[in-house]
């Protein structure tokens, strides 16, 4: 009969401790994955019955960054922030964070949803290949009012941010940095 030593015993233990660990921390984030990438795919379909102009865009679209909740908690000092996916050719390709800081003297909680069309491969480069890609005029985006057609729509990348009941057009997109998931957010500048 073979018997473990105690430092045999520790470090099979030690071993069995972090297998475990990482094993359960990946079921936990394909979860929570899972459940993002559903709720990415129902805020494309909800924008594309709200918006003939994100329908039509969508299709022919180089990426499409989803948000589908973007909080934003405004109390002296406040801020916005949401975890979305990047979709190309139809699929997944990648994980994404926003966030804004801001300063007022308003107090609320509000939320929306954000999808962001790429049409050029230029502007998804910046996206994809940047540490932090700052939403605006100078990353080429274009908000998108509830009235706008397909042809009107201009801009390498379209900006749909809508709530429920429709497009919102009264929001300032460049105060918003977007970064990729599981690295940290950029130092604001």
């Amino acid at each position: 009969m073979h018997t473990i030593q105690p430092k045999q015993w520790h470090k099979r233990l030690l071993t069995i401790t972090a297998a475990t660990a990482l094993l359960l921390n990946s079921g936990v984030a394909n979860a929570a994955d899972s459940v993002l990438d559903k709720r990415v795919m129902a805020t494309l379909a909800h924008c594309q019955q709200l918006s003939d102009s994100c329908a039509a865009t969508t299709q022919d679209a180089v990426g499409i960054l989803i948000f589908p909740k973007v909080i934003k908690a405004d109390l002296i000092i406040g801020g916005a922030g949401g975890k979305g996916a990047l979709i190309e050719n139809g699929k997944i390709t990648g994980y994404y964070n926003i966030g804004a800081g801001s300063a007022g003297l308003q107090a609320g909680i509000d939320s929306a949803s954000q999808v962001y069309v790429f049409r050029s491969h230029q502007a998804l480069a910046k996206l994809k290949e940047g540490q932090d890609w700052k939403v605006g005029a100078d990353a080429g985006v274009t908000l998108v009012t509830a009235d706008a057609n397909t042809a009107a729509a201009t801009g390498d990348v379209l900006a749909y941010v809508f709530k429920s009941k429709g497009l919102n057009a009264g929001i300032a997109l460049d105060v918003f940095d977007v970064w990729k998931a599981g690295r940290e957010r950029p130092s604001e500048s």
